[in-house]
């Protein structure tokens, strides 16, 4: 059983950049008008200061163009090394920002974007989170370990980890 511990502004706002400093890849879930979820990985290029997350995307991609139909997006994060889990719901915009892109650009992109980043296609995507719960260790992944096989055995009934609702 894990404790509940609620956090709002900035307090929030500092766990989320904490898991995804640790976990920059997630899932990112799209709809597409008139037919099931779309799913794939994501790297963050940043989480600023309000919570906002922020990916480089080019602007003819599915996702893109699922936005414009329905904006919701679902982020997941897992880290089970860490033993640390986050979900995101919110909404996606489609940002034409070059100075933000250039700032954020990383060269392993250059493996979907061969011009780099001064392709005119490239944009900004950021995603305002509407509702996000998180989960957590409070001492680490291997103390995680050692409780949950102790209540598995019967020695003890927490598994030292926290999770909870973060309002930004």
């Amino acid at each position: 059983m894990s404790e509940e511990k609620q956090l709002a502004g900035r307090e929030a706002v500092m766990q989320l950049k904490e898991i995804v400093d640790h976990q920059h890849a997630c899932l990112m879930v799209t709809v597409p008008k008139d037919e099931h979820p779309h799913c794939r990985p994501m790297a963050v290029a940043e989480v600023d200061g309000q919570g906002n997350f922020w990916f480089v995307t080019l602007q003819d991609s599915d996702k893109c163009a699922d936005l414009l139909t329905d904006n919701r997006v679902h982020l997941y994060f897992t880290n089970p090394r860490a033993q640390e889990y986050l979900s995101v719901q919110g909404h996606g915009e489609v940002v034409d920002d070059r100075a933000r892109v250039q700032r954020l650009w990383n060269p392993i992109a250059k493996a979907w974007v061969p011009e780099g980043s001064d392709n005119e296609d490239l944009r900004m995507l950021k995603v305002v989170p509407d509702e996000c719960r998180y989960w957590d260790t409070q001492d680490g992944a291997v103390v995680a370990a050692i409780r949950i096989m102790g209540a598995a055995v019967g020695i003890g009934s927490k598994d030292g980890g926290v999770e909870g609702k973060l309002t930004l």
